[in-house]
């Protein structure tokens, strides 16, 4: 597993929005951006089932995760790897509640109580980076 440079540390400690990456089933890219966590080396990022992020993770587990500096474009850090687990919904519901406070400052994620949320655990198998 890739380390992440202490020099890019903020990047990850900050709630900056990333874009992530996944194929469809034509081979084509998707991207979308997504709020994510960072733990031990893994990246986590989350989503309701059926959406296209989801089933595309579910069919090829490989994603990219590019986390941009919002005070200059040009510095960035970027990872690949795969996808080494889906959670359960109940951690799934409880990573979002996470990172709704993480970035907007609610306990409680504000989406639909219905939607089923899945915990994706992203392990960087590459890292790269620009200043």
């Amino acid at each position: 597993m890739s380390q992440i440079p202490i020099s890019f540390m903020d990047l990850i400690d900050r709630p900056l929005v990333a874009s992530l990456a996944t194929t469809m089933n034509d081979g084509t890219p998707q991207v979308t951006p997504v709020w994510f966590s960072y733990a031990d080396g893994l990246f986590y990022v989350n989503a309701a089932t059926g959406r296209i992020k989801d089933r595309n993770l579910q069919a090829r587990p490989y994603a990219a995760l590019m986390i941009v500096d919002t005070s200059s474009a040009y510095r960035y850090i970027a990872i690949r790897g795969p996808i080494i687990d889906f959670s359960s919904p109940e951690i799934g519901r409880a990573h979002i509640n996470e990172l709704s406070f993480r970035y907007v400052g609610n306990a409680i994620y504000q989406g639909s109580a219905k939607e089923i949320r899945v915990r994706y655990t992203i392990r960087p198998d590459h890292i790269s980076t620009m200043e």
